[in-house]
């Protein structure tokens, strides 16, 4: 089965990066790899991806910006498919339902 990386870069965005995470989590693709760059931050996101640390795969990085936060978790992607969410926003409970439409497969 085709494993789907999901990067999320974030930057200081503590009050959604946990629910962003979890709607990943809560997809029906059981083969998910996700990568979240931590692109400097200096509030509490630090601590929000401490909690995830057995489910996600972190990578911190002084502030570049989101394009080389997004380069920087892509490089790093084994996955057969990637896909960019950003910090702010969810994947909704039917994504991987409605990507198999256009993949022929269950994808997130």
């Amino acid at each position: 089965m085709e494993t789907v990386s999901v990067v999320i870069p974030v930057h200081n965005h503590e009050q959604f990066i946990g629910e962003t995470i979890e709607s990943v989590l809560n997809q029906s693709h059981p083969h998910i790899q996700i990568i979240v760059v931590d692109d400097g931050s200096t509030d509490g996101t630090r601590n929000i991806l401490e909690t995830y640390k057995e489910k996600i795969t972190v990578i911190r990085q002084m502030n570049a910006g989101v394009v080389a936060a997004r380069n920087s978790g892509i490089q790093q992607a084994t996955g057969d498919y990637v896909c960019i969410l950003d910090c702010d926003d969810i994947f909704l409970p039917k994504k991987s339902s409605f990507n198999s439409l256009f993949f022929g497969t269950d994808l997130v």
